[in-house]
């Protein structure tokens, strides 16, 4: 009899809810849980943290673990209640609300829109079995004549149907009744939904009117052939990192076991072992909710590929120990931006089957005015195709300091196409990405549009073929000052390189600055009606404001800057510090510590921070830095927090920050709970099923990308069906469902890259 573990049925069995849209993303919208963390598309805002109970591996049968029965009603909906809160909309070009009408659903339609999902009613919660025959049914009526689809799809990828149909509705009520077998894998997490947006033939003018669906229902008719739903995968117990370490590095392993209790360093050419060692006491680790001991074997140095083997039998996956081991990954993150570039064709010698055309170089329309610019350019920011100054600046300002901060990131040699021009390879990715923040600076005024996008999320489709209108949001504080910021910092970092272009970005820096000196008392930037991309909303812009006359001030030298420091100075508390797209206050925080003066309370801050992030670190089973709360982006978070222990180091010189700061990379390449090395292409367990279009399109992960990781918040559907009641830092799925642990973003490698370049 086939068994498995408890958690996992549980998992299975909780119902969720979720406002994921249909063929598209959700984009972060609050900085808290990436920088201290933050999708791409992605954030809400920080959870109080909460207590986790060890979980349970008390076995089921084969029974329980199915799922499914014969007769049950897996989606049962009447609306006798008049409670429609089940119910969820999307819309994409139409216009529509829902509200409970005697009993009834009732759909109110103003405008059916240019395609058949430009108004939805979607529902999830539920579960599909492979080999399990169901009969979906519904009533349905409508106070006008319309076409009304209905489908049972896939929530992800190419959100195709694995049930559905085109049903003619007017005012007679109809009892719909479709019978199917789940022909495809499992599905945890699929959708229900009612398309009632403009089909052919109908008339794209047509008038307001009324749909009304009630009794709902999915039954499984017969479940005798159903498939188990696939179990989350069962992590390794000795996790390493899987790359492996440089001989001087410290090397550590975390063993998920209460019997073992000595290790050996097994090299894998010859099956001998080639160190031993006594492993630490036991622990128990909250986050993962499991017991566990490590493993030192920090002082072996040889050069080799080895693996860790337990006196109980356990291994890890094998890694090496050389001092270049670090070089092929830190070349493919980078390379990753690249592949990310909007606006021209990239070249296949360099991206291989990931190389795509000419793209998104229609002139785009700012929103609610007829004025139409070339903002042509840019990295594509994450898995959809948007460009966001916020999170672009970020990206660009982990490029520069690890410019600053490494020896190693000044290589000109790493196969871009401006390799070998006698410029950091870095500093020609990150022009790239200026470049096209130059454009998105209002010439009159100084400030910067927020983004550009399309008016909704693109289908799973490579770059070239997303061919909608491109819309620009309107100018933000935020994205002006982080745009200020990073433009005076190039205007410092070019100089050296090209004298006009650096003269060209301070030139913009300052005119960034007279907008802000304007515009103090601006709200946050949120979306316009209409569009539904990623929104980066950020109310609070006084860090942005610190950090862009921090680096005003150590390109110019000139008063009007340092008053400004100076006053922010008198209340510390206004500048929120983290290295985020919201949170950027660190960024001035270490600039002005290294560049401007060795003020000892701004330095404080920092230190604290470090200070911090050591202790949690300390106990922490996988030296890990989230505590028990993994946000939406943690592995950027981890990176992030790796960052602030390099600098401190910097700042100090104190190397005791250099240790934790090295767990936080070993963390993100294999030592974690699910044992997943998250950077795609590398290690010997790593993520295929990445949410990134151009990867959903080839079925294969683009190399050098570092996705999202673990969300104890669960904040997909896919994620809520096979994560429920894990333990926080086990709640990662690999899957391109679920966007909320398995997307990327430009922003989330660059402290990777940072990280990589000042530690390798």
């Amino acid at each position: 009899m086939k068994k498995f573990k408890k958690v996992i049925a549980v998992a299975l069995v909780a119902a969720m809810v979720t406002t994921m849209f249909a063929g598209c993303d959700k984009k972060k919208t609050d900085d808290t849980t990436e920088t201290e963390a933050v999708t791409t598309e992605n954030v809400t805002t920080e959870a109080e943290p909460t207590e986790t109970e060890e979980v349970t591996t008390e076995e089921v049968t084969e029974e329980e673990e199915l799922g499914v029965s014969d007769g049950e009603r897996v989606i049962d909906l009447t609306f006798d209640d008049n409670d429609v809160s089940n119910c969820l909309t999307y819309t994409n070009g139409g216009s529509f609300t829902i509200e409970p009408a005697d009993g009834e659903l009732c759909v109110s339609i103003e405008k059916v829109g240019t395609v058949e999902h430009a108004n939805q009613v979607y529902y999830d919660g539920f579960r599909l079995y492979e080999g399990c025959v169901y009969e979906f049914s519904f009533d349905i009526h409508c106070d006008a004549e319309r076409i009304v689809q209905w489908r049972l799809q896939i929530n992800g990828g190419d959100y195709h149907a694995y049930a559905m149909d085109n049903v003619e509705v007017g005012a007679d009520t109809q009892h719909i009744s479709a019978k199917f077998t789940m022909e495809e894998d499992s599905d945890p997490a699929p959708r229900l939904c009612f398309n009632l947006g403009y089909f052919e033939g109908m008339d794209a003018n047509m008038a307001a009117h009324k749909v009304y669906i009630d009794n709902i229902l999915l039954e499984a008719v017969d479940a005798s052939k159903a498939q188990k739903i696939e179990a989350i995968p069962t992590p390794v117990a000795v996790k390493v990192n899987q790359l492996g370490y440089k001989a001087s590095d410290y090397k550590k392993a975390t063993v998920s076991s209460k019997d073992a209790n000595s290790f050996e360093v097994i090299d894998t050419a010859n099956d001998k072992s080639v160190y031993s060692g006594n492993l630490s006491d036991m622990m128990f680790d909250s986050a993962a909710s499991e017991s566990y001991r490590l493993a030192d074997f920090s002082e072996f140095v040889t050069e080799g590929t080895y693996k860790i083997v337990t006196d109980n039998g356990l291994e890890s996956y094998e890694f090496e120990i050389k001092d270049t081991v670090y070089d092929d990954l830190y070349k493919d993150t980078i390379l990753m931006l690249y592949k990310q570039r909007c606006g021209v064709a990239t070249d296949k010698a360099i991206a291989g089957d990931f190389a795509h055309g000419v793209c998104h170089n229609e002139t785009a329309v700012v929103w609610g005015t007829e004025t139409a610019l070339d903002v042509s350019g840019g990295w594509h920011d994450a898995g959809d195709y948007g460009r966001y100054v916020v999170s672009g600046a970020k990206t660009v300002a982990d490029l520069f300091l690890a410019v600053e901060d490494s020896e190693a990131a000044k290589a000109d040699d790493l196969g871009i196409p401006e390799s070998g021009n006698k410029v950091p390879d870095l500093l020609d990715e990150a022009r790239y990405e200026l470049e096209w923040m130059l454009k998105m600076q209002d010439t009159e005024s100084g400030g910067v549009y927020h983004k550009v996008t399309c008016a909704v999320f693109p289908e799973t489709v490579i770059p070239e073929e997303e061919t909608d209108p491109l819309v620009i949001a309107p100018i933000s504080n935020t994205a002006t000052g982080d745009f200020a910021a990073v433009m005076a910092k190039a205007a410092v970092l070019y100089n050296e390189y090209d004298k006009d272009f650096a003269a060209e970005c301070l030139a913009a820096a300052r005119a960034a600055w007279s907008y802000l000196e304007q515009h103090q008392e601006d709200e946050g930037f949120k979306n316009p009606e209409g569009i539904e991309t990623g929104e980066y909303p950020d109310s609070f812009d006084k860090d942005e404001y610190f950090w862009a006359a921090v680096e005003l001030y150590i390109a110019t030298n000139e008063d009007v800057y340092k008053e400004y420091i100076n006053t922010a100075m008198e209340d510390l508390s206004k500048i929120k510090r983290g290295l985020g797209w919201a949170d950027v206050g660190f960024y001035g925080i270490y600039d002005y510590c290294m560049y401007v003066d060795d003020n000892k309370d701004i330095e404080a801050l920092l230190i604290k921070e470090a200070d911090s992030l050591k202790k949690a670190i300390s106990e922490d089973a996988y030296g890990a830095s989230l505590g028990n709360q993994y946000p939406w982006g943690s592995n950027m978070s981890i990176a992030n927090n790796g960052m602030i222990l390099v600098m401190a180091y910097h700042v100090t010189e104190d190397i005791s920050y250099l240790e934790p700061a090295k767990y936080q990379l070993d963390y993100i390449l294999g030592r974690n709970a699910v044992g997943y090395c998250y950077v795609t292409g590398y290690g010997d367990w790593s993520p295929l099923h990445t949410h990134h279009r151009p990867s959903q399109v080839l079925e294969k992960s683009m190399p050098g990308m570092l996705v999202g990781g673990a969300n104890s918040n669960l904040e997909d559907s896919y994620a809520k069906a096979v994560l429920t009641g894990m333990a926080p830092g086990l709640c990662y799925v690999d899957n391109e469902q679920s966007f909320s642990c398995n997307e990327v973003t430009v922003y989330w490698n660059s402290p990777l890259i940072y990280l990589l370049a000042t530690l390798k």
